[in-house]
């Protein structure tokens, strides 16, 4: 049984994870219907067929507590099963909180029985997020992420587990807000009134008015300046005026919120706190009006409305929380209690796992740090709780400002506070970026490229899921015996290939990014892959790589592989080491990461940058390990 809220909807976590899952268990491939061809599409037919039977499998690899040498998995299967009318309600429930939507009519709010549909990028984000989390191997949804948008800019918000109710509090509303709008840089769908000038004209509100191809709708709520004549007859410019309707559509698209209504009642918090408030109501009577209403402590109350012909603006206060100026550190200490990002990811940013960045980049012949990938990455992935990560750099970059070098030289002789401040560059996706700038500049990026690959596999030995669906018909037990042994085979293929993809990355002699460590550690290593490849080679040594053709994959045991794993993160402890006592401190220093680290030079930034967020750099997440290839098994 799903839990459900006080509205009748399923919890949030619940709605993405059976999302998720029945995402992964379809064929998301081309659908024709009247001439039209959709792609990456699935039918109404086959989302209910799926969740007849809808089958979760996740196996735990952990190490025996009586024997360490051996590995012992644990299976968990989840079912689920429903009738096909209870399917629709649930895909109805995907619709509304933007999920899916109708390919051949992306307007339409009803999930109809005979219909074609497609992964929004919201979706694309839930979607991403689960796959991640749970190891699956997902090899035929990359062309879904490769060829669909993704949202980059999902904002989590974070639930009470009793009753899944957004955790509502002044510092989350004020959050939510900048998000909603646009910070410093209010996300104009029309060119704002010039301060410096006086208005000659009356400029009224355009309604569904077309925005240019390069508008970045993820910047925020669509807003627009109107000049209207006052009692007076003089001319009065308001600003920040934006529709009921497409601010709650905005908030259901860009943050977790599952429904209308929950959008509606964020906004009418918006409304409590008197950041928002209604500029005009010209609703008809045949005009479909909804509205909202937030209660908070005391008596204190206020209400939403939301129809066609209904607009709400910004306030000063509005403004001056969008802009940070009102009451920041509090805000700052509530962001990763109450309103969180994805994992790594930013309070007003970008999901950034960096999948796309697991591999070292080439080395060029010049080497500058100039810091533009880490400058360009801010201002898609802004720094998460901005305040708090300067209250801990706040020696490397505002020492002079007390009284000298002292402040900024002092924290370098404690190994702790290096490993601290290292920790927050890995965590940071924006400060992650310029790290890698600063390590490739000065000839040493392998030494986050291992970390991170290291990290990544880790995650993926430990945990395996799949997600099968059925059709209506009931698989017998030797079936579902050998599609799980298969899965199984599959995924030890995988981590087999990605532990040796690492060695010869790294550690095998002569490998294009060989780490320059303690010869003891490379040799502890070398010795035993070859070892371990040595026990598993068929008589007569290794077949002959085709032209052509991929090279074998050995046939290395799970215990071989959590061997392997174990001496990895031997050398990620040491790595890590040398980048905080190292490089962190040299790094701190740096212009790019001073610029970085000043709101006012973030802002800049992120006006130089383009609006337009690739998807692929992202949908690499859910790329299959790449296989040895026929060079790197001559290294072994």
């Amino acid at each position: 049984m799903l839990k459900t809220g006080r509205r009748g909807n399923p919890f949030c976590k619940d709605t993405h994870d059976l999302f998720a899952t029945l995402m992964v268990s379809l064929d998301l491939s081309d659908r024709t219907r009247f001439f039209r061809t959709y792609p990456n599409s699935f039918t109404t037919d086959d989302a209910a067929a799926n969740l007849s039977s809808l089958r979760f499998s996740q196996s735990n690899r952990t190490s025996d507590p009586n024997d360490p040498q051996r590995i012992v998995t644990t299976t968990t299967t989840t079912t689920f099963s429903m009738s096909r009318d209870i399917a629709k309600g649930i895909c109805q429930h995907f619709m509304d909180a933007r999920l899916i939507e109708n390919a051949a009519d992306p307007t339409s709010a009803s999930f109809k029985d005979r219909g074609i549909y497609q992964i929004t990028p919201k979706g694309l984000h839930v979607l991403e997020r689960f796959i991640t989390k749970n190891g699956i191997s997902a090899d035929h949804l990359v062309t879904v992420f490769t060829t669909q948008p993704i949202c980059m800019k999902l904002l989590h918000l974070e639930r009470r587990q009793s009753d899944d109710e957004i955790h509502v509090s002044r510092s989350v509303v004020d959050v939510v807000f900048r998000r909603f709008a646009g910070g410093r840089h209010p996300n104009y769908v029309a060119d704002p009134h010039d301060s410096r000038s006086v208005p000659t004209v009356a400029r009224p509100y355009i309604d569904n008015l077309r925005p240019s191809e390069s508008f970045d709708r993820s910047g925020g709520i669509e807003v627009q300046d109107v000049t209207e004549k006052g009692k007076t007859g003089a001319l009065a410019v308001v600003k920040q005026i934006f529709n009921s309707v497409s601010a709650i559509d905005w908030l259901v698209d860009y943050s977790t919120c599952c429904c209308r209504e929950e959008a509606g009642e964020i906004l009418a918090h918006f409304v409590r706190f008197g950041l928002v408030v209604l500029y005009l109501d010209r609703s008809k009577a045949g005009d479909r009006v909804g509205m909202q209403e937030a209660r908070g402590t005391g008596n204190s109350e206020a209400e939403y409305r939301y129809g066609p012909r209904i607009l709400y603006r910004v306030t000063d206060e509005g403004r001056r929380t969008s802009i940070g100026a009102s009451d920041s550190s509090a805000v700052a200490s509530a962001v990763p209690k109450s309103v969180g990002m994805e994992a790594k990811n930013s309070s007003e940013g970008s999901v950034d796992d960096d999948a796309s960045s697991t591999k070292s980049a080439e080395r060029s012949t010049e080497r500058s740090f100039a810091g533009g990938t880490g400058i360009g990455t801010a201002a898609e992935s802004a720094i998460t709780n901005r305040p708090a990560v300067g209250e801990l750099f706040k020696a490397d970059f505002g020492g002079n400002a007390g009284g000298g070098d002292a402040a900024g030289t002092a924290w370098p002789k404690d190994q702790h506070s290096t490993t601290t401040r290292l920790r927050a560059i890995l965590d940071e996706p924006a400060l992650r970026a310029l790290f890698r700038d600063f390590l490739r500049a000065n000839y040493c990026d392998e030494n986050l490229g291992f970390w991170i690959d290291v990290a990544d596999f880790r995650r993926r030995f430990s945990t395996t899921s799949s997600a099968v669906g059925g059709s209506g018909q009931v698989a017998t037990s030797k079936k579902k015996q050998a599609s799980a042994t298969n899965a199984m085979e599959t995924h030890q293929q995988n981590l087999v290939a990605a532990a040796l993809h690492i060695y010869n990355t790294y550690l095998a002699p002569l490998s294009p990014n060989e780490l320059n460590i303690d010869h003891n550690l490379r040799a502890d290593v070398v010795n035993y892959v070859n070892r371990s490849l040595a026990d598993v080679a068929p008589p007569g040594g290794p077949k002959p790589v085709v032209a052509g053709e991929e090279a074998e994959v050995p046939a290395l045991r799970a215990t071989q592989v959590q061997t392997l794993l174990r001496q990895y993160e031997r050398i990620q402890e040491h790595i890590f080491r040398l980048l905080a006592t190292d490089q962190v401190p040299r790094f701190v220093r740096t212009e790019p990461f001073l610029a970085l680290m000043d709101p006012e030079a973030q802002d800049a930034a992120s006006n130089t940058t383009t609006t337009d967020i690739p998807s692929p750099a992202s949908s690499q997440m859910v790329a299959p390990a790449p296989k040895p290839t026929a060079t790197a098994g001559k290294a072994v």
